[in-house]
């Protein structure tokens, strides 16, 4: 060997050991002839272990089946740029881009660029796209979405539909690309006639800058929902039409037992007043004064006979000078001076101040309809009456003697 070609090749090992990519050298059945120290570092091999072996031993076993190596096209002269997937001493996997040609002496030059780093991205990103085509497809929800010029890049499954029962689209979707956010309950009449309804969000699509990348239209069926939220209306309409009626019902019995009253008492106490003055007037002469004196007294008794009925009318609600607890302390006052029972009054915990004007007036009401309807029917000797909070749930309860058990829970919130 003359001294340029000492020289050369001089050079030539030198950038053979000092290249960054990692080098190697083979024959056309794969055996190892050189490497480099990028080579050995890369793989985990000392450069004697390596020249005793085959590139075989590091190629992945299923990657060399599907890619079998062609020296035939090497031996042709043809170079060959594919990516491997290569195994390193320890059994991790090394991607790697090679680069093959035919070199001289009729062996094979490689040059490698590990992309391993490469290929673990890609494949996180195949992925999360196969995670995100997983959400698509199994989701209720309508997806799409559109790049900045407003065209389909993807959508979960045939939006056309959707796309064309949404008003004004093309401005609501320039909107969004300036940066905000419109979301939107609509509705629209189904081949069946029924009324469907979407929620409907257009959203900008970013990377967290201040950039727009795109935008995505998300429409939820709520037709079930606003189905119910109906029905649920229809209810309270209905509970609403059954709480008037049974308050005009409650007046109405009201009224009668007013009128009842006023007619078979007042009215006959009054009457008998008036009887008893027209014949005191109809004897001017007489001293009998015993007319007077009845009269007097019938009046009296009409007074607080109609003092009663006006008592149990106004309530406590009206009344702003007694309460609740105070206005039923009185009703049963009044049904122990006329009647032989036992009334027990049990109040611990009420705070009245604290519930409306109308609940007190509910609760003084209902008491008082139960305390009348047992002195009417249950021929009680004993009751009880305890009013009590437990949460948000007022609780009313009236026991008699016997045992019978009258739960009345009005379920309100404390105001």
């Amino acid at each position: 060997m003359n001294k340029t070609e000492q020289k050369s090749s001089g050079d030539y090992y030198a950038l053979f050991e000092q290249a960054t990519d990692p080098i190697l050298v083979t024959d056309f059945k794969g055996n190892f002839k050189d490497v480099n120290s990028s080579f050995c570092n890369l793989f985990g091999y000392t450069k004697q272990e390596l020249l005793q072996s085959n590139i075989r031993t590091l190629l992945d076993k299923q990657h060399l089946e599907e890619k079998p190596i062609r020296f035939d096209l090497l031996a042709n002269g043809e170079n060959i740029f594919n990516e491997r997937k290569m195994l390193h001493k320890s059994g991790a996997v090394v991607y790697v881009e090679a680069n093959s040609k035919r070199f001289k002496d009729n062996h094979i030059l490689v040059i490698a660029r590990n992309i391993t780093e490469r290929k673990k991205a890609e494949l996180v990103l195949k992925q999360s796209e196969a995670n995100l085509h997983t959400i698509f497809d199994t989701t209720d929800t309508i997806y799409v979405l559109f790049d900045i010029s407003l065209n389909i890049i993807s959508c979960n499954r045939p939006s056309a539909d959707i796309l064309e029962k949404i008003p004004d689209l093309h401005n609501k979707m320039t909107t969004v690309l300036t940066g905000k956010h419109i979301k939107y309950e609509m509705s629209y009449p189904g081949k069946d006639g029924a009324t469907n309804w979407h929620f409907v969000r257009i959203l900008p699509i970013s990377k967290g800058d201040h950039n727009i990348y795109g935008l995505m239209i998300a429409a939820s069926d709520i037709t079930e929902k606003k189905l119910l939220e109906q029905e649920l209306i229809n209810q309270q309409v209905d509970e609403q039409r059954k709480i008037t009626r049974a308050v005009a019902d409650a007046q109405e019995k009201e009224r009668t037992g007013i009128g009842e009253e006023l007619h078979d008492n007042v009215n006959q106490l009054l009457a008998s007043s008036k009887l008893f003055l027209n014949h005191y007037l109809s004897f001017p002469g007489d001293c009998n004064t015993s007319y007077i004196l009845k009269s007097r007294d019938y009046i009296s008794s009409a007074m607080n006979e109609i003092r009663k009925i006006s008592h149990a009318l106004v309530g406590p609600a009206q009344d702003k000078k007694t309460g609740l607890i105070d206005s039923l302390k009185e009703l049963i006052s009044d049904i122990l001076l006329v009647k032989e029972i036992k009334i027990a009054f049990n109040c611990p915990d009420y705070c009245e101040h604290e519930m409306e004007a109308g609940l007190n007036l509910v609760v003084y009401r209902i008491i008082q309809e139960q305390l009348n309807n047992i002195l009417k029917y249950a021929k009680a000797s004993s009751i009880e009456i305890t009013l009590k909070k437990e949460g948000a749930q007022l609780i009313i309860i009236v026991t008699t003697m016997a045992g019978a058990l009258i739960l009345l829970p009005k379920e309100k919130a404390l105001a």
